[in-house]
């Protein structure tokens, strides 16, 4: 798959490939910008098939963070997001002109970091599968403050497993976040790529950070594309996870919420022709 990827690029688009700032990034196809934002512990390549298609029509910045995939780790003595919030910053405003933005996961949460505080330079976001605040998404009454414990026993547990432990548990989790058996040992083999004290520290920031309040200062078109099947043992529906959703992202003044008919969280994979028809028609 990777190398037909590499011969569509080669025939049909160019292909520019860099380092910006502890970025990694590719650059296929002409047109208006798209910066896809992968998520936790993932590389740049879970976009390559939504790649090969928006590429026709536009020009795709595809960007793995430091620490995951095969991108090297970087010193973070700010913290997780605000250091990935302000390497992204700088590459949105390299761009000179207004981006969208496609992130997925934890890529969704900074992409809507950047669009309050990037009001003027990033024409429309698109979330995939992602919330304003994570927690509260399975512990209503979860705050910043108490989750702050539970999140550290986890970034704990996660840094003192042994390697053997660390893939046992990639292993029974993945099967969770994608149907798409082709694509289930790719995943696991991004996470366990991945510097594990950056996936552990963006795991505990990302448990801790409530962002659904400052949703009131976006005013950038958005459309959150959820995910509910991989609950519907656990006695979740398609209603009440998009009400999840829509609570979450209620203070948001321009958001458009749809929900994948099958997809785990893994939207792009699992759900590819209903991905890319949202997708289209929110860029049109």
């Amino acid at each position: 798959m990777k190398k037909l990827f590499l011969l569509y690029l080669l025939i049909f688009g160019s292909l520019t490939t860099g380092q910006s700032q502890g970025l990694q990034s590719q650059i296929v196809g002409k047109g208006p910008k798209l910066i896809l934002i992968p998520g936790l512990a993932s590389s740049g390549e879970v976009w390559e098939e939504t790649v090969a298609q928006l590429s026709q029509n536009y020009e795709c910045h595809i960007l793995t963070l430091p620490g995951f995939g095969n991108n090297p780790a970087m010193d973070m003595p700010e913290g997780f997001l605000q250091t990935m919030e302000k390497l992204l910053t700088d590459y949105i405003l390299e761009q000179k002109e207004k981006v969208t933005l496609i992130g997925h996961s934890l890529g969704g949460f900074l992409s809507l970091r950047l669009s309050r505080s990037l009001p003027n330079h990033i024409q429309q976001t698109i979330i995939v599968d992602s919330f304003p605040f994570y927690s509260a998404a399975f512990n209503p009454a979860a705050t910043e403050e108490n989750m702050i414990e539970m999140a550290s026993q986890m970034k704990q547990i996660m840094l003192s497993q042994s390697p053997e432990q660390y893939l046992a548990q990639q292993k029974t989790t993945m099967p969770m976040m994608t149907i798409n058996e082709q694509k289930l040992p790719l995943a696991v083999e991004w996470s366990m790529q991945s510097d594990r004290n950056t996936t552990a520290e963006a795991f505990y920031e990302l448990m801790t950070t409530d962002f659904r309040d400052e949703l009131a200062e976006v005013k950038t078109p958005i459309l959150v594309l959820g995910a509910w099947a991989s609950g519907k043992n656990y006695g979740l529906t398609e209603e009440s996870v998009k009400k999840t959703f829509s609570d979450q992202y209620q203070l948001a003044e321009n958001v458009q919420i749809e929900m994948a008919p099958s997809a785990h969280h893994f939207i792009m994979w699992d759900n590819p022709e209903w991905f890319m028809e949202k997708l289209s028609a929110f860029l049109q």
